[in-house]
């Protein structure tokens, strides 16, 4: 019978231990006096005064158990006896006391815990009281203000935890934000006080606003939550009127863009592009290029020092992105933005742009790079539009109307005023009006740094790929067209596809170049779909708004800038640069080709902006032949068409023959004029003609050429990449006998600059299930080699280890180099070789029949020492080693069928080509 009351629990446990648990919150409450009267005992008798250790260690050992018994009451059933104690003895000021008396790391740690238990507690509404809050502001600011007390790292994250938990629940309960927010001077009282006075009044009206604004720049843990928690005070603002004219009056628009403009002063003056020892992307190892020097005081961008200051300035500018995007008080976004335009882009940015020389040796370096990555970071309207108006010296923001304002304005006024009075009575600085962005790109691009030339590109594809509204009449002279009017007609579309794809296979004749094709038109579909300037043009009729430009019509301030159907004028000089760095494709450096294709394609991704004129030949310039008297199908087509109806043949015969004649002409391949082809085209033809005189120069030119790119395949082979599309990728696994891939994700569509700086080797759990192995971003930019580029050399790989990939017949073959592939061979010691031998390329058309003309004696005079011509100019001709012009070799057939394949694409999606 007692075994069975013993598993029941009844007559096991003896009266004493029932009587235990009935009492224990009873029990709990007595312990927690005892240990709260000792503390008390030791405030009182002066004891902290000395500051002992063993003192420390008790007030330590009791704040812990305190912690405990807390912890311990909250889990348990109500009542909560200890938690309506501590509310009614004002634990927290007992022990923010000891904790700032005793200068103790341990104790300050415990009450920071007390006081987290506390707030968290749902109970005695311990955030709404008046004491409470007095009390722990003190506490916090003793301990985080400069003096004797000095906190570490992780203490420092706790103090901010338990801000955050405040300011979350003001946002979560705006009735309580008057315990912690209380404001008392009045304008008067403003008028007539001090600088440092108002600091310290407006400070101890909302202290909680104030040590968050210290901890926003901070790293880690400890800024993330200040960021945080200052977001959701500026949040509350939207319910207070009084609290929004306090943040205007504060000084929160001036601490942040001062810090702002402190963390861009941390970053170096100048920068040079580099990349680690194991991060060396193959397409340049396997150029041969040679590092250019550079100066030694220069910074190098693979560097962890400057890759720790960029990211923290990056982290803040997001901040304040994050700030405009949270408050919904236009007078505090206005307030923001006039700071962040007088503090930050006119007393710093603008004057860096302006000082920056590329004689120095890497300083307009630094600041393109800083631009490109201000630009990748921010996607706010409102400070793009502050951005892109001020460096490019467009027109300023309309002024405000005259009508009566709210106090809130009135004050957004002062602080504004003042401001701007301020800075104009130090110094008269420059204007972007005389020297601005435009004028910086014009003369970077032509610099014969390699490294200005790159960052200017690099710089030029983010404002075309993301900004392109503002790049129009400023960057780019372009002139206004019709929809409808001046289209290409289906006959000239395919006659220019087939044009540069001829070009790409005259390039080398490679089994690879259907999948490249394949592949670069499932990109560019997705490029074009997901390109900001498309949303309009894709939209269907009378359905709302996209999402994505009704939230940017929402925040922002100004309107939106508008985008109208354009072309590119040839006059215009960015055009002019760009045309002519592909004219010295060759003797250009890797990445200076892979940044100016990136350019050139982002130019024409652009929906609004028309590809005739500029890139494909106007159609006002097409010869055709005059034979639409004969019909399309000679006795079926028209004959039966007209024979088919007896009654209103006379009537209908006219439109009928029209609408074959529109047909006939649209149907037809034109020719044109040579003087009328496009600048591109032409540039693209002429280097394809230097082909050919390589080709008859050095001996085996395609033999190299051919191992050049299946080498570089081989290492994408060995990252797992493929370069399919799914439907390619699917029928090849039909053919080998496996099962399909799983579905993919829409590809990410990352620029070859970005790639070939950031990107490391990806193993098999990293990589993307993309046709290339990227990862997902709708708003990056195509790109031309992304199966080469993202590749790394690794000092410990071999080359001769992999097995070669097989690749499916391509239709566009015509003439193969040979009947079968060539063989794989150890090429890890023979092309190395072969890649470092010199051999001399033009730098401009003029001199290409000069050095077509050039004696031939052997392969070491044309290769090595090749004639310069009559007028014995030598700045016509680059020497470079064989390696790199096979590399360029490649870059340049990749970005051959890029181009066709984006103008086929835009053909399709756009609507560009008419049939009749």
């Amino acid at each position: 019978m007692d075994f069975w009351s013993r598993l029941i629990g009844g007559a096991g446990s003896s009266p004493s231990t029932k009587q235990t648990r009935l009492n224990q919150p009873q029990q709990r409450l007595n312990l927690f006096k005892q240990i709260y009267n000792k503390l008390l005992q030791l405030w009182h008798n002066g004891d902290i005064i000395s500051r002992d250790r063993t003192t420390a260690e008790n007030v330590c050992t009791c704040l812990h158990r305190l912690a405990e018994l807390l912890n311990d009451d909250l889990r348990g059933p109500a009542p909560h006896l200890c938690i309506a104690f501590a509310a009614n003895s004002r634990l927290l000021i007992l022990a923010s006391r000891l904790a700032s008396s005793l200068h103790n790391h341990g104790v300050i740690h415990e009450a920071l815990g007390l006081c987290s238990l506390l707030i968290d507690s749902e109970e005695e509404d311990f955030l709404e009281d008046r004491g409470f809050a007095i009390a722990l502001m003190l506490f916090i600011e003793s301990i985080t203000s400069s003096g004797p007390l000095t906190v570490d790292v992780d203490t420092e994250g706790v103090v901010v935890e338990v801000l955050f938990s405040i300011a979350s629940r003001i946002r979560l309960q705006p009735e309580i934000l008057p315990v912690w927010f209380v404001p008392e001077s009045s304008d008067e009282d403003v008028d007539n006080e001090s600088n440092a006075s108002i600091k310290a009044a407006r400070k101890a009206e909302f202290p909680l606003f104030y040590i968050l604004l210290d901890y926003v720049h901070y790293e880690g843990r400890a800024g993330e939550f200040a960021r945080m928690g200052l977001l959701y005070i500026i949040e509350a603002a939207a319910h207070s009127e009084e609290l929004e004219k306090w943040i205007i009056e504060s000084d929160l628009a001036t601490l942040m863009a001062s810090g702002l403009g402190a963390l861009y002063s941390q970053l170096s003056r100048k920068v040079v592009s580099s990349y680690a020892r194991d991060e060396i992307p193959v397409i340049l190892a396997l150029s041969g290029s040679h590092r250019a020097e550079y100066p030694s005081d220069a910074e190098e961008t693979s560097s962890p020092n400057f890759q720790s200051h960029l990211n923290i300035f990056l982290a803040y500018l997001v901040f304040w992105q994050d700030v405009l995007e949270h408050c919904t008080s236009m007078e505090v976004k206005r307030t923001l933005l006039d700071h962040f335009q007088f503090l930050f882009l006119e007393q710093l940015l603008y004057p860096s742009l302006l000082e920056s020389s590329d004689i120095d040796g890497g300083s307009s370096v630094a600041v393109l790079t800083y631009l490109r990555c201000i630009l990748e970071s921010i996607d706010h309207p409102d400070l793009i539009d502050l951005t892109m108006q001020y460096l490019l010296a467009l027109q300023d923001r309309p002024l405000e109307p005259d009508t009566p304002a709210r106090p809130t304005t009135l004050a957004r006024r002062r602080k504004s005023q003042s401001l701007m009075t301020h800075l104009q009575s130090t110094e008269d600085r420059p204007s972007p009006v005389l020297f601005n962005l435009v004028d910086m790109v014009l003369s970077s691009l032509p610099s014969r740094n390699q490294q200005t030339a790159t960052a200017t590109l690099r710089l030029l594809s983010i404002i075309l790929r993301r900004q392109h509204r503002y790049a129009m009449s400023t960057l780019l002279k372009t002139k206004s067209v019709r929809a409808l009017d001046e289209a290409r007609t289906a006959g000239a579309h395919n006659k220019e596809v087939n044009i540069l794809l001829a070009l790409a296979e005259d390039l080398g004749n490679d089994e690879g170049l259907e999948d490249s094709y394949q592949a670069y038109l499932y990109d560019n579909r997705s490029i074009l779909e997901n390109h900001l300037c498309s949303a309009k043009l894709l939209e269907v009729p009378g359905a709302a708004p996209l999402i994505g430009e009704l939230q940017a019509s929402l925040l922002c301030v100004a309107p939106l800038r508008s985008v109208a159907m354009h072309t590119i004028t040839l006059e215009d000089p960015l055009f002019k640069s760009l045309t002519g760095l592909l004219q010295r494709f060759f003797s250009n450096d890797i990445e200076v080709n892979l940044a100016l294709t990136q350019a050139i394609v982002d130019l024409a991704s652009c929906g609004f902006n028309r590809l005739e004129g500029w890139l494909l030949v106007h159609p006002s310039n097409y010869l055709l032949r005059n034979d639409c008297a004969l019909p399309l199908d000679e006795g079926n087509g028209v004959e039966r068409i007209v024979s088919g109806n007896h009654t209103g043949i006379a009537a209908s015969e006219s439109y009928e023959e029209e609408q074959l004649r529109a047909l006939r002409h649209a149907r037809q391949e034109p020719s044109w004029l040579e003087e009328n082809t496009s600048p591109i085209f032409a540039a693209l033809d002429s280097l394809v003609q230097q082909i050919d005189t390589y080709r008859r120069d050095v001996q085996e030119f395609d033999k190299y050429l051919t191992e050049h790119r299946q080498l570089l395949r081989l290492h994408q082979g060995k990252n797992g990449t493929t370069t399919q599309p799914p439907d390619q990728n699917k029928r090849l696994a039909d053919s080998k006998g496996t099962s399909p891939s799983p579905a993919r994700n829409a590809p990410q569509i990352r620029s070859i600059s970005e790639r070939l700086q950031v990107e490391k080797t990806s193993g098999p759990e990293s990589r993307s299930s993309s046709p290339r192995g990227r990862r997902q971003n709708s708003l990056s930019a195509p790109t031309l080699v992304g199966r080469l580029s993202h590749l790394h050399a690794s000092p410990s790989r071999s080359t001769s280890q992999s097995t070669s990939r097989t690749y499916s017949p391509s239709p566009l073959r015509k003439d193969p180099l040979s009947s079968t592939p060539p063989k794989p061979r150890d090429t890890s010691m023979a092309i190395p070789t072969v890649l470092q031998r010199k051999i001399r390329v033009t730098n401009s058309p003029a001199s290409l029949e000069s050095y077509r003309r050039a004696p031939t004696s052997s392969e070491t005079s044309s290769v090595r020492s090749a004639s310069i011509g009559p007028e014995g100019k030598t700045d016509e001709l680059s020497e470079i080693t064989l390696g790199h012009l096979l590399t360029n070799v490649v870059i340049l057939q990749e970005f051959i069928l890029e181009l066709a394949a984006l103008i086929e694409i835009r053909a399709g999606l756009f609507g560009e080509v008419r049939f009749v």
